[in-house]
């Protein structure tokens, strides 16, 4: 088998943990957004899940030797941030549309996040450094978190395009 391409794999590894880093924040806004609602529960599993994946993915990247990265995850944070900014349908307060759209940019993360596992587990699952990591759990782990989001998802589209189901909680 050929030697890893360290430099392309750090590169790989630096844009998802970017990427995981501004899907954490995002998914701590929508279970902030969505306190006391039917999908309260079901989104604080799914930040926990995502906090923890986070975390795994440190330790991927330390067991790889690899300690960059933190200027485009700094960067990532922020561009999430600055999403916020974008017109939904409300002034000033959180919109049904808000719950909806990030509900679906999670959805896309947490598929992103799904691709990195497969990704490791097709091309150096049999790398000594990365022997300790599961990643046919983890892959599965991600396929849970998405089913939790489609439910979700369903629910925030109902709230989102039917008048005066935004306002009910």
């Amino acid at each position: 088998m050929p030697p890893i391409d360290m430099h392309l794999l750090e590169i790989y590894l630096d844009d998802h943990w970017a990427g995981a880093g501004a899907g954490r924040s995002l998914a701590a806004r929508l279970v902030e957004n969505n306190r006391d609602t039917q999908g309260e529960d079901r989104l604080s599993w799914v930040l926990g899940e995502i906090e923890e994946d986070d975390e795994t993915l440190g330790q991927v990247r330390a067991a790889l030797g690899f300690e960059g990265g933190t200027a485009k995850r700094t960067l990532a944070r922020a561009a999430e941030r600055v999403s916020r900014l974008k017109p939904n349908g409300r002034l000033i307060s959180y919109s049904p549309l808000s719950r909806l759209l990030e509900c679906e940019a999670l959805g896309a993360g947490v598929l992103g996040k799904r691709r990195l596992w497969s990704a490791l587990h097709d091309g150096l699952g049999d790398s000594t450094e990365l022997s300790e990591f599961d990643f046919e759990d983890l892959i599965r782990r991600a396929d849970h978190q998405m089913e939790v989001l489609s439910d979700f998802h369903s629910h925030a589209a109902s709230l989102a395009f039917r008048q005066g189901a935004g306002l009910v909680r």
